[in-house]
């Protein structure tokens, strides 16, 4: 039986945890991230751009960003395979981006609307998300990926939940990776509104993009590319 989609507000997105849940809520978002399919499903995305284009330096923008820690850590996992990039970690939520506890020096630091990004059109190679498209339904969804294909100048890499019921049940019941109360309904009510396969590919058609690719990454995510230019 398929899960139907059932969109909700999550509580971090309105920024209405305390102070002292927040660095809790944003571990727990890096716990999952570094161990199960995060960093590296995003690597994997990002390995098969360069083998496309190339191992030039790239100046790359992360959507929906956090407190930064993923863009930070892919920096220095992109250093070690000799690739140059500038991070840029965007959020829509200043006290999100203050809470980074990374040495220096980490990605430049943005706070902004992700459907309406404040840079001219082509300004990074790189524009990418992760665990982000899924907060976002209907037109929103479709200007999102137009937002980010704009200031692209060569690929939106998107990496999200597959909606699917065993990852459900694993969160709900089986809450080893979190501390925090929110940390899991949040997580819960990001598995019932993300998207299936059939559904990503619907949204990448409609993009504009010139091609796009899709692959299965680990712990029940998808992987999208969305190219600016054809094969």
């Amino acid at each position: 039986m398929s899960m139907p989609r059932t969109t909700s507000r999550e509580i971090l997105d309105d920024d209405a945890v305390s102070t002292e849940d927040l660095p809790v809520i944003l571990d727990d978002l890096w716990r999952i991230n570094r161990w199960y399919g995060g960093v590296s499903g995003s690597l994997r995305l990002l390995k098969r751009f360069f083998a496309r284009v190339g191992r030039h330096p790239v100046r790359i923008l992360e959507v929906g960003a956090g407190d930064g820690r993923m863009a930070h850590f892919l920096t220095q996992r992109l250093k070690k395979l000799n690739i140059e990039a500038t991070f840029f970690a965007l959020d829509r939520q200043l006290s999100h981006l203050r809470e980074n506890r990374f040495s220096r020096p980490g990605p430049v630091r943005i706070a902004a609307d992700a459907l309406h990004l404040p840079f001219r059109p082509g300004s990074f190679e790189i524009v990418m998300s992760n665990l982000f498209l899924h907060h976002f339904s209907g037109e929103s969804a479709k200007a999102l990926n137009h937002s980010m294909l704009a200031v692209a100048s060569e690929a939106v890499l998107i990496n999200d939940l597959d909606r699917r019921w065993l990852p459900y049940f694993l969160i709900r019941y089986m809450p080893l990776l979190t501390r925090n109360r929110i940390s899991r309904l949040d997580g819960v009510a990001s598995v019932r509104q993300a998207y299936t396969r059939d559904e990503m590919t619907s949204l990448a058609a409609q993009a504009g993009a010139q091609s796009f690719e899709i692959t299965r990454l680990p712990f029940f995510r998808h992987g999208l590319i969305l190219w600016k230019t054809a094969a």
